[in-house]
């Protein structure tokens, strides 16, 4: 897990780049606190899966294009897409996390996110709500994603 603390842009450095950049397109629509929150853990960034997602794929943030999959920002936990869905309907926290913290740094990166990222998304979300009840969060990144352009 990447320190939060010790990371540039932490809360003792005056630089608001620790969260990675953000695409225009991101920037834009995606306007709430809760996409530059990193305490919270119902936000995208605010868990350690979230966080850890974003912190790593900021750094590599030049290989990312508007073609980028879940897959490329999050190998690891993708490689295997029934296994990623199976994790989502069996309400796997840690995969639920994965999802929405892997579905929104594509988002903030790239500006983008491809159809079968949007789906698991979304199903990551719901399965947030049935795991916590429905979450002011949740809420928002739902509207937020369900609005956002086509993927």
């Amino acid at each position: 897990m990447t320190d939060r603390h010790d990371s540039p842009g932490s809360a003792d450095s005056d630089d608001d780049a620790h969260l990675g950049p953000k695409h225009p397109a991101f920037a834009a629509h995606f306007r709430d606190p809760i996409y530059d929150d990193e305490g919270d853990d119902f936000a995208p960034f605010g868990n350690d899966e979230g966080w850890d997602t974003l912190v790593v794929a900021a750094k590599r943030v030049d290989e990312l294009s508007s073609s980028t999959t879940l897959a490329q920002i999050e190998p690891e936990w993708f490689d295997d897409k029934a296994a990623v869905v199976a994790g989502i309907d069996e309400d796997d926290v840690d995969m639920i996390d994965a999802v929405i913290g892997a579905g929104f740094t594509l988002l903030r990166l790239t500006g983008q996110i491809d159809e079968f990222g949007r789906g698991l998304l979304l199903q990551a979300l719901d399965a947030r709500d049935r795991v916590y009840d429905p979450q002011p969060q949740t809420e928002r990144m739902r509207a937020d994603l369900q609005t956002f352009g086509p993927g």
